[in-house]
């Protein structure tokens, strides 16, 4: 595929636009952009349009630890990636390069269509905000595409092939790793669903068999999500698949069978792989045969299981085949990825003189994180080398060989778990441990043996 769009230089900053305080797919996806491209030592950072502009970061994804600002400087060496639905931003940005990356088809077909409706009622009240309406003059911006729904989309609206990029995701690798220790022996009769999506032929279904232990996903925790799928058999989705959604292949990862419409992603094969016989038409006729579809899998559950094994190992490898294209998108071929380091011992003396080690000698090592659950919230702390910014923490040591000075962010033990299955950390750091210091870093994290150094 030529390529005449995306550069990356060595001043390069790329700004990840995101609504602030939104956990959703979208989002957390965005996040994951921003997280692998700080792994290949990219100057990556999230931008934020909206929400809380004093912590727009949402909870659920604060382990990420991502840097973040509200504005971008408009230089041609730098990137801004658009999501779809973000609309006027797209113009604002004269001079830097662009990515619109496409994660929900629907949603921007939807924006448009609000914003023309509401107009239509007050018509000279201000102007009908701007979109991307795929015009001559913007063929240098570059597409990605997080389904093949999405390309399918943009290619029917003109958009060159030579500027698409698929760049798909992954699940939480935390979620993930709980998931895949799901007893299937202990799945009970039970038929998950997503609420906001496809309710109302799930309340028909509803009212045509009510004993089928119908159980919304409705105002839970992540870690309440992860129950209900674990001890559930099915789960369906008749909505509107705006894009390859996350909660479907939570629930195949956690034990599901999967029975979908034929709406959006799910109408082809590559998007949600699973076989015909449980993807149905959302019509009248179908509803019985889906019950029927229900009670089978509730019966011979072994069989439906493994149907849908080909599904459930795409998943298993979305996030190896993501990052290699987002290698491949931005041409990061020949750059190696940061060796990150977390200093285990928190806020002490050690720390100090641990971090002085690494900076000042060439081990291609570079301390990322230090571990505290004392102080890695976002209450401001004082002290010496002790800093306090955009909501977090930061101890702050100057390298005077470099004639650098570095500031790196405290974080608790279960984030830092967290950032190394994600591959942000890769080997934790101790000074002359004691042997409590060792051993509560194994039950803690429990890294390979490699990955620890003393």
């Amino acid at each position: 595929m030529g390529r005449d769009t995306l550069r990356l230089f060595p001043d390069t900053k790329v700004y990840i636009t995101c609504p602030g305080n939104s956990h959703t797919g979208g989002p957390e996806l965005l996040h994951q952009l921003c997280s692998l491209l700080l792994q290949y030592g990219v100057n990556a950072m999230m931008l934020y349009t909206s929400g809380n502009f004093y912590n727009p970061v949402n909870p659920v994804l604060k382990k990420y630890h991502l840097p973040y600002v509200f504005s971008a400087e408009d230089t041609p060496h730098n990137v801004i990636v658009l999501y779809e639905t973000i609309g006027s931003n797209y113009f604002d940005c004269t001079r830097l390069q662009k990515i619109f990356w496409w994660l929900s088809v629907d949603n921007y077909l939807e924006r448009i269509s609000d914003a023309i409706l509401e107009r239509k009622k007050f018509a000279l009240d201000k102007p009908v905000p701007r979109f991307f309406y795929f015009q001559e003059n913007e063929k240098d911006t570059e597409h990605w595409v997080q389904s093949e729904y999405a390309r399918q989309f943009i290619l029917i609206n003109g958009v060159p092939e030579k500027n698409i990029y698929l760049v798909e995701d992954y699940l939480n690798q935390a979620f993930l790793s709980k998931a895949l220790t799901v007893d299937l022996n202990k799945k009970e009769n039970i038929v998950a669903f997503n609420p906001k999506k496809g309710l109302e032929i799930t309340k028909k279904l509803i009212e045509l068999d009510n004993n089928l232990g119908w159980r919304p996903i409705k105002n839970m925790t992540p870690e309440q999500v992860q129950q209900l799928l674990a001890k559930s058999k099915v789960y369906i989705d008749f909505g509107n698949h705006p894009g390859k959604d996350r909660i479907p292949r939570e629930a195949a990862i956690s034990g599901c069978v999967v029975i979908t419409g034929k709406r959006g992603s799910a109408e082809n094969d590559i998007d949600i792989n699973i076989p015909a016989e449980f993807k149905f038409d959302e019509t009248e006729e179908d509803f019985p045969k889906i019950i029927e579809k229900i009670y089978d899998t509730f019966q011979n559950f072994e069989v439906a299981f493994y149907k849908q094994k080909n599904y459930r190992k795409t998943i298993l490898d979305d996030k190896e085949r993501f990052e290699r294209e987002v290698i491949d998108a931005c041409n990061l071929k020949s750059i190696n990825k940061v060796n990150s380091v977390a200093i285990w011992q928190g806020y002490s003396t050690k720390t100090y003189y641990l971090l002085k080690i690494l900076l000042q000698n060439d081990f291609s090592l570079v301390p990322k994180f230090i571990v505290d659950d004392k102080i890695s919230d976002d209450q401001p702390i004082t002290g010496d080398f002790l800093e306090h910014h955009n909501n977090h923490n930061y101890f702050v040591i100057n390298d005077t060989k470099n004639k650098q000075s570095y500031k790196i962010p405290f974080i608790s033990a279960e984030d830092a778990k967290f950032l190394y299955l994600e591959g942000r950390i890769k080997k934790f750091a101790l000074l002359m441990p004691d042997d409590t210091e060792i051993e509560s870093l194994r039950q803690k994290i429990n890294p390979a043996y490699e990955d620890i150094l003393v």
